[in-house]
């Protein structure tokens, strides 16, 4: 039995509706691979820009403490030979001066010694070179609590672990920029510095009972100069990779933390 004109065009449309219903399939499957290879490489390029902005801090950082161990050293070395140097020369030109004048002269002297002497430890602490990170950190809040009108305080817990050396100087700087910021602008009158080792993890919190800070309000300031401190501390938490949390200290001041798993 012969098909009729209308069956015949019922199943070429219906044909046809297949075929362009097929097309656009292939198309949308189509439109959506190539869009996920798109944000893939895209994910895949911005990876790469993070990794190299990452490379690119770390080689500043590191460039910057290679020239603080430079200027250290140079100090130590240079300028305190020549102190000794002129603190000799210096009493022996005054030997037949009355002898307030020469305690006068040798106080001076010392006085510049010991200044230098500090610049050196801040620049590059040698307990850090060659004690390690929880050595470096007690003798900073010894140093800094004999400087200050502040106690600082440390203590720790557990067992020190052995991690890489550009690892603590990291870490060893975001804890001096966080004494710093405490001592500078939190109006305190005690800091707690404490270490917490674990197996895999380093805790370390900063404690002060000063006036606390807005973190929003300081990283959004328009003045130059304002939030560099905290951008250095973001900057150096993203390199280790660390998490870095500041919270309210009960009954007032900061507790700032970073943990840091190795």
């Amino acid at each position: 039995m012969a098909n009729s004109p209308d069956n015949s065009v019922t199943i070429l449309f219906l044909i046809g509706t297949a075929a362009m219903l097929i097309m656009a399939v292939v198309i949308i499957l189509f439109v959506v691979f190539y869009q996920k290879k798109v944000l893939s490489e895209q994910v895949k390029q911005q990876a790469l820009e993070v990794k190299y902005q990452q490379q690119m801090l770390l080689a500043q950082m590191e460039s910057q403490e290679d020239e603080r161990r430079r200027v250290a050293k140079d100090l130590h070395d240079d300028v305190g030979l020549m102190l000794q140097a002129l603190r000799t020369t210096t009493l022996a030109i005054l030997q037949n001066a009355p002898e307030e004048d020469r305690k006068e002269v040798q106080q001076m002297v010392t006085e510049v010694t010991e200044t230098v002497r500090r610049i050196c430890w801040d620049l590059m602490p040698s307990s850090l070179e060659y004690f390690g990170l929880t050595e470096a950190v007690d003798e900073m809040c010894t140093r800094l609590s004999s400087r200050n009108q502040v106690a600082v305080t440390f203590s720790f817990h557990g067992e020190a672990t052995l991690i890489e050396k550009n690892k603590q100087t990291l870490l060893y700087r975001m804890v001096q920029e966080l004494v710093g910021n405490a001592l500078k602008h939190a109006k305190a009158s005690a800091i707690e510095v404490v270490f917490t080792w674990t197996k895999n993890q380093l805790q370390i919190n900063v404690l002060d009972n000063g006036v606390g800070f807005d973190r929003e309000a300081v990283k959004n300031r328009a003045q130059p100069g304002h939030g560099l401190g905290l951008l250095s501390l973001e900057n150096r938490s993203r390199l280790l990779p660390a998490k870095l949390i500041f919270e309210h200290n009960f009954p007032q001041g900061t507790n700032a933390s970073v943990t840091y798993s190795f």
